[in-house]
């Protein structure tokens, strides 16, 4: 049984602060400086989770900092007018999808694990090339974008066929819908670009425990959500956080957050930690919770103003709808700088179980 946390997820972490620090800083050194960092934390980790064995949390964190990271750092070059709306989806293509299949594997509730392949790593690389280019201004980068457009086309197609046939190698029954099929070769593909990275495959397997009803990866859970900044002008939202429950109380949540605001004005960047109290048990089908916390808040030209970053105190109210065995919808108000930003989401969450 795995550890529910390895020595490998502290380099697997440390691409969060990474991502968040890539657009705040303006030079093109410390960014390649960033990247080598991030890039260095990936083959670390990997070296660490084979020599010393990977952990439950690892197996989640890991693919989600590879691709929060590249979505952050990626969206930052494109703002620049370096990249086209579509060459930036078709640079990140692999990663979308991947994040698509994510979801799908815990909908589906049939967890996919592929080994890393070559057309996942060669995706990598010409990704960490193409965002090299950019930052250093090179003339080709457009080109260079192109071509990681097409190698994500194979390798996403490459998942695709290798799922084919690992449907039909595995197949016992002796009835198997082609809608079926198609389902599980969906959820191989996109669930296969998770473990695509450079040194080791790490295979996501939602964990059980019989004594509760919902999922549970030791003491973290996970979230993702978007929505918008009320406080002119109006900006789209988009953010990630983590979960530390049980410590206290299993209605207690402890949770740390990134969000980045864009459009409208300069890109913002908010860093939160913040305590909340749930009303009910994890298994209702409503659960209200109430809480607050601080927050680090800064943005594109911070380094001229004396007043940036801020530090912000927050309130939030919001409610868990259950809607799988593993995921919540989330429905949240944020009130953030004593209520001068009101944001509100829309999102998913792990259902945690209590």
């Amino acid at each position: 049984m795995k550890r529910r946390f390895a020595v490998a997820d502290v380099l697997t972490a440390l691409r969060f602060p990474l991502a968040v620090l890539f657009p705040i800083v303006h030079s093109a050194g410390w960014r390649l400086v960033i990247v080598a960092v991030a890039a260095a934390s990936d083959l670390g980790d990997g070296m660490l989770a084979r020599r010393f064995g990977s952990s439950r949390a690892g197996s989640v964190l890991d693919p989600i900092a590879d691709k929060f990271f590249m979505a952050v750092t990626f969206v930052t070059v494109a703002r620049r007018g370096l990249l086209d709306w579509y060459e930036l989806v078709g640079v990140l293509l692999r990663d979308i999808l991947a994040v698509l299949g994510f979801v799908f594997t815990w909908l589906l509730r049939r967890p996919v694990a592929l080994p890393a392949r070559a057309g996942g790593k060669a995706v990598t690389i010409a990704q960490l090339l193409t965002l090299v280019a950019a930052i250093t201004d090179w003339a080709y980068t457009r080109h260079l974008a192109w071509a990681t457009a097409a190698i994500a086309v194979y390798a996403i197609w490459d998942y695709g066929r290798t799922a084919a046939k690992n449907t039909r190698a595995g197949k016992t029954e002796g009835v198997e819908t082609g809608m079926r099929i198609v389902l599980v070769t969906i959820a191989s593909v996109l669930g296969g670009g998770l473990t695509a990275t450079p040194l080791v495959a790490q295979q996501f397997q939602p964990p059980r425990n019989a004594a509760h009803s919902g999922t549970r990866l030791g003491l973290f859970g996970f979230g993702v959500r978007a929505g918008v900044d009320l406080h002119a002008p109006a900006q789209l939202v988009l953010g990630g956080t983590l979960d530390l429950g049980d410590l206290f109380s299993n209605r207690i949540r402890l949770r740390p957050s990134a969000e980045l605001g864009v459009f409208n004005g300069e890109d913002t960047f908010v860093g939160s930690f913040e305590a909340l109290w749930r009303f009910t048990a994890d298994e209702n089908v409503a659960t209200p919770y109430i809480g607050g916390g601080v927050g680090v808040a800064g943005r594109n030209g911070c380094g001229t103003d004396p007043q940036c970053p801020d530090l912000w105190v927050n309130a939030v109210f919001g409610f868990e709808l259950r809607y799988r065995s593993t995921f919540n919808w989330l429905i949240e108000y944020h009130g953030m700088d004593l209520m001068r930003h009101n944001r509100i989401y829309i999102g998913l969450t792990t259902r945690r179980g209590n």
